[in-house]
């Protein structure tokens, strides 16, 4: 099952590389899954991503292949988006 590809539907507004937030839940998890977790969200693309609601209202953009080319991705875009606007 492929992951939807949401960029276009969030091209107007800035993108978060994704990333295991401390939590009273994830403080629960063991090593091995929160490495396993963390390498999953560090591929992905979130729009909405607030640590002040635990990552509850995050909206996916897009998985990647590898957490660098998500890196590369969520900074060029939001350079892009600063670029375009009013100055």
């Amino acid at each position: 099952m492929s992951t939807p590809d949401n960029r276009l539907k969030f091209n107007d507004v800035l993108w978060q590389q994704g990333r295991v937030l401390e939590t009273r839940t994830t403080r629960r998890w063991c090593k091995q899954d929160l490495d396993r977790i963390s390498r999953a969200e560090r591929r992905t693309a979130f729009a909405h991503f607030y640590v002040h609601d635990e990552g509850r209202s995050r909206e996916l953009v897009y998985q990647f292949d590898s957490a660098e080319e998500c890196a590369k991705a969520v900074n060029e875009h939001n350079k892009s988006l600063a670029e375009a606007l009013p100055k």
